[in-house]
């Protein structure tokens, strides 16, 4: 059996961002599970359009070919890692998130939420949810709040609180048993 691939959406392009190190980290602790890959999406290298996208029947999502497409056609869940701005979600990861639509279907999303504060991006979290199931995707109800963000990671690139570790190991988990239970629904 090949092994379930996840990959890590880093949903900020903001210049010197510490939610990458919180993103690597997660893709790390997810290849490193048995049965599993991952690989680091940033949205900053794969925005194709810096523009909203039309509205659905009006030319609507990408159906041309980009890396961004492919990573998602070969995925078997996704991973946001979703810094909190102004009490939201960037809109730099909307543009990515818009961009494609039935390529989202029957695949599981979990969120980390990372801030500077101590919330640990619990608004963004709330606000970005009702965004994913419009576009088909199916977020689960448990999420992965990081506070403080820059006292997250140790100097090994590892989660610095091992309790965080495991909800990131829980919440991989859980997504894939989510999009594993979607595949077997039958699709026209």
């Amino acid at each position: 059996m090949s092994d379930k691939h996840i990959p890590v959406v880093l949903g900020t392009a903001r210049a010197e961002r510490a939610s990458a190190a919180v993103a690597q980290a997660v893709v790390d602790l997810i290849a490193g599970q048995a049965g599993f890959t991952s690989e680091l999406v940033d949205v900053a290298t794969h925005v194709t359009e810096p523009v909203t996208v039309p509205p659905w029947g009006v030319g609507g999502a990408n159906e041309n070919p980009t890396p961004w497409k492919q990573i998602v056609a070969r995925s078997h869940a996704l991973v946001l890692v979703v810094p909190e701005y102004n009490h939201s979600f960037p809109g730099e990861l909307k543009l990515l998130l818009d961009s494609l639509w039935d390529d989202y279907v029957g695949k599981a999303v979990g969120l980390v939420g990372v801030s500077a504060g101590t919330l640990g991006a619990a608004r963004v979290v709330d606000h970005i949810k009702p965004v994913l199931i419009e576009l088909k995707l199916h977020p689960v109800k448990e999420n992965v709040h990081i506070s403080k963000v820059k006292e997250a990671i140790s100097d090994d690139g590892t989660f610095a609180d091992e309790k965080t570790s495991e909800y990131v190991t829980k919440l991989m988990h859980e997504i894939s048993a989510l999009s594993t239970a979607l595949a077997s629904i039958p699709r026209d």
